[in-house]
């Protein structure tokens, strides 16, 4: 295509063809590079989903320290 454009105007099918040898070589790419953001996204996702479970379980088990303290505190003023 540079030789044709260097020397004159392509023609119609020239370019279609150019257009068509474009499209195969790039439309592999193109689906793989979209896969794999498809596939980031997801694990993008889970890990999500992970760490707000993590942070839920933290709060309970905070909470459940604090409730334990407060008792073994309230059994050592009996004291």
């Amino acid at each position: 295509m540079e030789d044709i454009l260097a020397a004159r105007e392509p023609t119609d099918a020239e370019i279609e063809r150019y257009r068509a040898a474009v499209e195969r070589y790039f439309s592999a790419f193109a689906r793989e590079a979209e896969q794999r953001l498809h596939d980031l996204d997801r694990r993008i996702a889970h890990m999500n989903q992970v760490q707000f479970n993590l942070q839920a379980e933290r709060g309970v088990a905070l909470r459940r320290v604090e409730v334990t303290q407060g008792v073994l505190s309230g059994a050592r003023e009996l004291a």
